[in-house]
């Protein structure tokens, strides 16, 4: 029954897919994000939705006769140089394991749907239903284990499905979404929706907390340090920020408040050394090849583990003992350092530095009038997922994580749409004025307020 309600509801996706690129593309992150055949066991389970949305995304772009412009900025650049490294790294890859391929077919895949994206999705109501899309795919993760650890009182455990790894890579993603209901509870035009959006984000940072993830605590803590910063009304948002705390602290079992209490002991907690053991290594492998790296996920294979280990005396003045194994990068830094060599690293930093500046500047445009206070606002919730990834992934293998160049594509059509929208003010008011009235058809439930 599961597949054949879903089966349809893809099909119908599929024909918005066929009319409208910019929709096409959703499809298409929606499979990737939501993973969607995680939740079946029929006849759907097998089938590869996400190359179906795929080859609709690219068949409805050839398709499409309106003459759109492809946005080319310094992330887009960026993020290609990074995937010309990847390739160089590939070529020369120290290990021919199943996940170095895996990880270079996802970055490819990831960079097609942003490369659709830019040319699709520019104006207002499209980039709202983009971030609806998003929030909703991760988010039903969190949903679902935020009501189980709800229904269980505190005794379930998360377990993340197989695209977001890890209970800790769960937490991070879920992190990421939280601005994005907060924004959504502030710009969705019908007052149901706003309920619904702030349901679904409480059930998401009860997931969060389900998690009992260490890193996750740290990322709540910094992305509610930043919500209270950033807001207009600074005192409530402290008081809101102080009951959250102290319902948690009330609320969370036992075992879970024990955990939290090993934060403070880092230096005698042998997952975190071996975190440190890790970043040696994979610093190691970059030393010995700038220009390539070691490959993806390479220390993951025993023969490079054993090729570069007997140098670990190299950065002694880092203290760790050596590690006994294999070991995964538990970093989104030292990941790509490791895998991609030096010249990977400063593309990758590249990106988020471009992705943060694209974000200074519409928050710059958008002063240009309140019509636009709902980009600033989105610049914000963006700008706090992006430092919530760069705290929370310094200590998690999520460097090639899809969401993350999906928001730094969103960043930068965000600056596309405020620089025309002010273009068009500066040129002809009337039609700055008309250029306000909803330029493509969706659904009452998912039109932004204005």
């Amino acid at each position: 029954m599961r597949d054949i309600a879903l089966a349809l509801v893809f099909v119908a996706m599929l024909l918005g897919g066929v009319r409208h690129v910019y929709a096409a593309s959703m499809v298409w992150m929606w499979t990737a994000m939501a993973a969607p055949n995680t939740f079946l066991f029929g006849f759907l389970q097998a089938m590869p939705l996400n190359k179906i949305a795929v080859g609709v995304a690219l068949l409805a772009l050839l398709a499409d006769r309106a003459k759109r412009k492809f946005i080319i900025d310094p992330s887009f650049a960026f993020h290609s140089l990074f995937i010309l490294q990847g390739t160089v790294t590939l070529i020369f890859s120290l290990t021919d394991i199943p996940r170095t391929y895996d990880l270079f077919d996802k970055m490819l895949k990831i960079w097609l749907l942003v490369c659709v994206m830019r040319v699709a999705n520019r104006e207002r109501l499209q980039l709202h239903a983009l971030v609806i899309m998003l929030a909703l795919s991760l988010g039903v993760h969190g949903v679902l284990e935020g009501f189980k650890y709800v229904l269980t009182f505190g005794s379930h455990k998360v377990q993340a499905s197989g695209t977001l790894g890890d209970n800790n890579s769960f937490a991070m993603a879920m992190l990421m979404m939280l601005p994005f209901f907060a924004y959504l509870v502030k710009y969705s035009a019908l007052a149901v929706m706003r309920w619904a959006f702030g349901g679904i984000g409480m059930l998401v940072m009860i997931g969060i907390i389900a998690s009992a993830s260490r890193g996750a605590v740290v990322g709540l803590v910094v992305l509610g340090g930043m919500m209270v910063m950033q807001s207009r009304h600074k005192a409530m948002g402290l008081l809101i920020a102080a009951a959250l705390g102290i319902a948690v602290v009330s609320l969370a079992p036992t075992q879970w408040l024990d955990r939290m209490n090993t934060i403070q002991h880092a230096e005698s907690d042998g997952s975190f050394m071996n975190r440190v053991a890790s970043w040696k290594l994979n610093t190691i492998v970059a030393l010995n090849r700038p220009l390539t790296g070691g490959g993806f996920s390479a220390l993951e294979d025993y023969r490079v583990y054993q090729q570069f280990v007997g140098q670990f005396s190299m950065l002694d003045f880092i203290p760790s003992e050596q590690p006994s194994g294999v070991l995964a990068a538990h970093s989104i830094y030292f990941e790509v350092i490791g895998d991609t060599g030096l010249v990977g690293f400063v593309l990758f930093l590249s990106i988020m530095a471009s992705w943060y500046l694209n974000l200074r500047q519409v928050k710059r445009l958008s002063r240009a009038g309140p019509a636009l206070a709902w980009a600033r606002d989105l610049a914000v919730a963006l700008e706090q997922s992006l430092i919530v990834y760069l705290v929370t992934g310094a200590a998690l293998s999520a460097a090639y994580f899809e969401n993350v160049y999906i928001e730094a594509t969103l960043a930068s059509m965000l600056l596309a749409s405020v620089r025309e929208t002010v273009q068009a003010r500066v040129l002809n008011p009337l039609d700055a004025l008309m250029a306000r009235r909803p330029a493509v058809e969706v659904m009452p439930w998912a039109q932004p307020r204005r």
